[in-house]
């Protein structure tokens, strides 16, 4: 099998509050080494062929294509089986993860079956690649379950119209890597629009300018963390690009009416 390779690339990771990746790896241009005839994991199994074509099996002996670039996503302690047939190759990455981030795409119904489907225009297989390459350091790791869960999150989508896949990429943009400084300008680029296009079709859309957007999902980040997290103020403030506590406060106050600290503390007491 010249040419060809399989690696692990992460193996049992340490745990976080939102879930962890048991499992991950590339295949490229090799045979998949997988268990047969059916198995389950504990996880859910995320995998993308980018390159082959090969076949699902299902528990009860049904069997669909996998044809390059197509998705196949296993419900945890699903009976399955997936490969090439015997002597062809294929590229693919995979993952098993599990954790709260992951069991949420199936409470929204996001995830309601196991099985091969087509990959979504506009979500790309190399961000999927580039967050399963190697485990992150420590303070990574639940960053990295968060774009995971999210990356799913999108590849699950069902196909939409070209307009309404642009706007549903462009509150993808702005709601990604919230810490981090993002320039207006820059995301119209990426959606292949004029920067004043952008503006006033982003506020049609969505009913508020896309800083405005950003904003709101930043402060609805911090309410979540608040409610299932036991992070302090100014590490929620990091974390989602605030300048600090006080900054995130008064924003807090104003889009909920109530203080963190007062809203943590209604939260416990449901």
């Amino acid at each position: 099998m010249s040419g060809g390779y399989q690696r692990i690339t992460m193996s049992d990771q340490e745990p976080t509050p939102f879930g962890r990746v048991l499992l991950a790896g590339e295949v490229s241009d090799a045979e998949p080494l997988v268990p047969g005839p059916l198995h389950s994991l504990p996880g859910t199994v995320i995998s993308l062929v980018t390159a082959g074509t090969g076949f699902y099996r299902h528990a009860d002996g049904r069997t669909e294509p996998i044809v390059a670039p197509s998705l196949t996503v296993v419900l945890p302690g699903e009976r399955h089986w997936y490969g090439t047939r015997p002597g062809q190759r294929w590229s693919e990455w995979f993952a098993v993860v599990e954790g709260p981030a992951f069991e949420l795409l199936r409470r929204t119904e996001r995830l309601t079956w196991s099985g091969p489907r087509p990959l979504p225009r506009g979500v790309r297989s190399a961000d999927l690649a580039l967050l399963l390459r190697g485990a992150p350091p420590r303070s990574g790791a639940e960053q990295q379950i968060w774009a995971l869960a999210g990356w799913l999150s999108a590849a699950l989508v069902l196909p939409v119209d070209d307009e309404t896949a642009r706007w549903d990429q462009a509150a993808r943009l702005l709601s990604e890597d919230l810490a981090a400084r993002l320039e207006m300008r820059d995301v119209a680029v990426q959606l292949d629009l004029e920067y004043d296009r952008f503006r006033r079709g982003f506020r049609e859309h969505f009913g508020r300018s896309p800083l405005a957007y950003r904003n709101d999902r930043r402060l609805e980040v911090a309410a979540t963390l608040l409610r299932a997290t036991n992070l302090t103020c100014r590490e929620i403030a990091r974390r989602i690009g605030f300048s600090d506590e006080f900054h995130l406060s008064r924003r807090f106050r104003t889009h909920y009416g109530t203080s963190p600290t007062s809203y943590r503390a209604g939260s416990t007491d449901r």
